[in-house]
């Protein structure tokens, strides 16, 4: 294949895969390889909790202090609120009706959690995070 070469051609590449290509400017092989996303996250460097900044969507890792606490606020809305922390300070997690994550967290484990901060005085909060354990 030349790199001119038209993307039906490539296997796998189906009429409605072309079309959907197509939309995104992508009509050959070469603009296939040239294609990068709009957005990227960044997930291979964390940061310590003290230096979170507000508005940011970032990495951290941090141990699981407390035990996931259930807050119901009204009739179908329940607030699971997890405390974590690493070697320079606290942050509060937040997730809005799962509850499949009360048994989710084990105290003294070691989590990642990928997610928008907000800092307000004397608070660090990061609502709805993805999240993974840590592996040694």
């Amino acid at each position: 294949m030349e790199l001119t070469d038209d993307v039906k051609f490539v296997k796998g590449v189906g009429p409605n895969r072309v079309k959907l290509l197509n939309k995104l400017g992508i009509y050959t092989l070469k603009d296939l390889l040239m294609y990068f996303p709009r957005q990227h996250e960044d997930r291979s460097k964390p940061k310590k909790i003290t230096e979170l900044v507000n508005g940011e969507t970032v990495l951290i890792n941090a141990i699981c202090v407390s035990k996931m606490a259930e807050i119901r606020i009204r009739k179908g809305l329940t607030l699971y609120k997890l405390i974590v922390r690493d070697d320079t300070g606290t942050c509060q997690i937040t997730w809005y009706n799962q509850s499949y994550l009360k048994t989710r967290f084990k105290l003294g484990n070691s989590y990642m959690f990928y997610g928008k901060v907000n800092r307000t005085i004397g608070k660090i909060e990061m609502n709805a995070p993805v999240f993974d354990e840590e592996r040694n």
